[in-house]
């Protein structure tokens, strides 16, 4: 049995349609968990089969709400989260087009969003497990985590490889980064609005970037412990939706 959904697992249950009945949901569903036909589905006992079913149910419900961590352990290799910030142009031009699509592109925006880290500044790590995944854990405390550790170089075609892995990476994960970089992005258009209206004077005392980096911080919750729960998954903004709030993610 599923210990939590992966994001391929989340995709295929997605991915069925809002009309369709929970017994066709059933069929499909367990027909790709068990690799096998709906044909071959359909012959198997009715009450068994729907008893597995309902267990995954719970699994899903238990293990999919978007829960945010910057630094996660996948396969013995730190990666972090990376720093709006330091973005170059072709990054976020790539995130700009995978985003007017999340659902189907959701593993390859995770390979972006998280890389590995090549160097920190931590000198101790303290981990706790989530979805059998070591999490970094800040016990709540509101850091600037990027100014603890940088991550690799961006590379498309290297993110296209590690999104292959990145399919079993857990849809909590994903859900809570992609709403976490979102909120970003609708900070960071606050931010370039407010500099925008600057004059020249206002504007030589402040630098921009560093004002950025201020502010998201002071607009999340729990960084480094997880994103607490103030959010009602009902839709996926793409990166360039206008006035993108909380409630819309």
């Amino acid at each position: 049995m599923k210990e939590y959904f992966g994001i391929k697992d989340w995709t295929v249950w997605n991915g069925f349609g809002e009309e369709i009945t929970e017994m066709e949901r059933c069929e499909l569903f367990m027909s790709y968990y068990k690799n096998i036909t709906p044909d071959e589905v359909r012959d198997l006992n009715k009450n068994t089969l729907m008893q597995e079913y309902s267990a995954l149910v719970d699994v899903f419900e238990k293990t999919s709400a978007p829960s945010f961590y910057p630094i996660i352990e996948i396969d013995g290799v730190l990666h972090g989260f990376v720093d709006i910030t330091q973005m170059s142009l072709g990054e976020y031009v790539d995130l700009e087009k995978l985003t007017k699509y999340p659902k189907e592109n959701l593993a390859q925006i995770m390979a972006m969003l998280y890389r590995p880290i090549k160097n920190h500044k931590f000198n101790t790590i303290k981990f706790k497990v989530v979805n059998t995944f070591n999490t970094f854990s800040n016990n709540g405390k509101m850091i600037n985590i990027w100014d603890y550790y940088t991550v690799e170089p961006y590379n498309y075609s290297n993110s296209v490889v590690i999104a292959e892995r990145m399919a079993a990476f857990p849809v909590a994960f994903a859900l809570g980064a992609l709403s976490f970089f979102l909120l970003q992005i609708s900070l960071l258009n606050q931010s370039s609005l407010l500099y925008s209206q600057m004059n020249q004077k206002e504007k030589s005392k402040m630098n921009w970037l560093n004002q950025m980096r201020k502010l998201i911080p002071k607009n999340t919750i729990n960084i480094g412990d997880g994103m607490q729960q103030f959010v009602i998954w009902r839709k996926l903004p793409s990166l360039t939706s206008q006035g993108i709030s909380v409630s819309q993610i």
